[in-house]
């Protein structure tokens, strides 16, 4: 017993370690949104960051260099959670650093440019660990414990978006795990609070109410589940709803990627399919009197069909990770293939993006990387791309409806 507790500690160790050199030896672009931004908001005090990126002259250095839809998206408390976490540690950054970043002068001739990727990386370590530690509360066996916290310390997806892109998707993230935990301990509205913060970083989790609200018995209770789990969305929203930099940013295109599928009946209407099977994953489970017991496989539903149907960024599939996971440990591991499948379709359409996503990533540490072509180009000499991706997505669709028809019908016998 005391080798396998040494054995579990020393693989914690190990999967921080790996964290911590990824964190200094890698870099995305998109982390550059992220630092010019917490930059406004710890050195200027800038509040509404989209009116000030909004009025700002078109031919100020920043929107020449990165453009004013690409330079901050996301809803306002992503904006003030990475700007207080730099107005925090300003005493150990210099302003020459972020002034720099702005300038469009390559970032791997900044000095001590190592330094500020981990110092910026580093709260996605901390919730991170906070992960792996709030999946803990969803098992009752010590050994259940311990194998969730070790599939999700070497879960290839967090190490990839959280610390080598170091993008914040792990935070709306954990606090869909927490619903769960809240859930677990009949904390119904603290569940729906939860998600609301997750909406309030990234809005997928308000999608994820619905199933929360319809999971309950009576009429009450679902309006009471409803209008919490809305509050923080809607709290932190509001100042800024009269801008119209605010909805043009944060409600652009992008954020409606979900519904750029589209089933056509006529010229000018379709059928959206990802808004058809969420209608269907809805009635199932107010339909079912044991929803709220298995709601992480309602969770887990959920994002099989949005990846089934959306052009996803890579970065997203960090929203889905911890229900894999999870239902991994659930479910003794029985459909360990399917999951491994599917993280391999999604391994193939990420390296076919463009090469600032893949090797391109470990630029700092080999700048000749930023250079190598990428896998889409190599793969597009030898055949039909478009047709080699669509192959790929269709195996992940296929996939995930039966996995979703699975974790949703389960026998008690099956988890015995």
């Amino acid at each position: 017993m005391i080798k396998k507790n040494k054995l579990f500690i020393l693989l914690i160790a190990l999967g921080v370690i790996i964290r911590l050199l990824l964190m200094v030896s890698t870099y995305h672009s998109d982390l550059a949104g992220q630092i010019i931004s917490s930059y406004f908001f710890a050195y200027k005090n800038v509040i509404n960051i989209y009116d000030f990126l909004a009025n700002m002259p078109a031919d100020q250095t920043l929107i020449r260099n990165f453009g004013l839809s690409d330079i901050f998206i996301y809803p306002p408390l992503t904006y003030f959670t990475l700007g207080g976490w730099l107005k925090l540690i300003q005493p150990l950054t210099s302003e020459k650093f972020f002034l720099d970043v702005m300038s469009g002068i390559s970032v791997y001739k900044i000095p001590n440019f190592n330094y500020y990727l981990f110092i910026l990386k580093l709260p996605y370590l901390i919730v991170d660990l906070l992960m792996a530690f709030s999946l803990t509360k969803l098992f009752d066996k010590n050994s259940d414990k311990k194998l969730v916290a070790l599939l999700w310390l070497f879960n290839p997806v967090t190490l990839y978006a959280s610390f080598s892109m170091g993008v914040f998707d792990i935070i709306p993230a954990l606090f869909t795990v927490l619903s769960l935990v809240f859930l677990k301990k009949n904390r119904v509205l603290m569940a729906a609070l939860m998600l609301g913060f997750g909406a309030a970083y990234k809005s997928y989790p308000l999608f994820l109410l619905p199933l929360l609200v319809l999971s309950q018995r009576s009429i009450w209770s679902k309006i009471k589940t409803a209008f919490i789990g809305a509050l923080p969305f809607v709290a932190s929203n509001l100042p800024f709803w009269s801008s119209a930099a605010y909805k043009y940013m944060v409600f652009g295109p992008k954020s409606q990627k979900q519904f750029f599928m589209i089933w056509l009946v006529s010229g000018g209407e379709g059928i959206f399919p990802y808004l058809l099977g969420f209608v269907i994953l809805c009635l199932i489970a107010s339909r079912d009197k044991n929803s709220a017991k298995k709601m992480y496989a309602y969770f887990l539903a959920f994002f099989l069909l949005l990846f089934s149907v959306t052009n996803y960024h890579p970065q997203w599939f960090i929203w889905i990770a911890p229900f894999f996971v999870i239902e991994l440990v659930m479910n003794r591991l029985r459909n360990i293939w399917l999951t491994l499948i599917l993280f391999g379709c999604y391994v193939a359409i990420v390296l076919l993006f463009e090469n600032s996503l893949s090797a391109g990533l470990f630029a700092p540490v080999w700048p000749d990387l930023n250079n190598f072509p990428g896998f889409a180009k190599i793969i597009s000499a030898k055949t039909d791309l478009g047709f080699f991706k669509s192959g790929i997505r269709s195996l992940f669709a296929g996939i995930s409806l039966y996995l979703s028809y699975d974790i949703l019908n389960l026998k008690e016998k099956d988890n015995s």
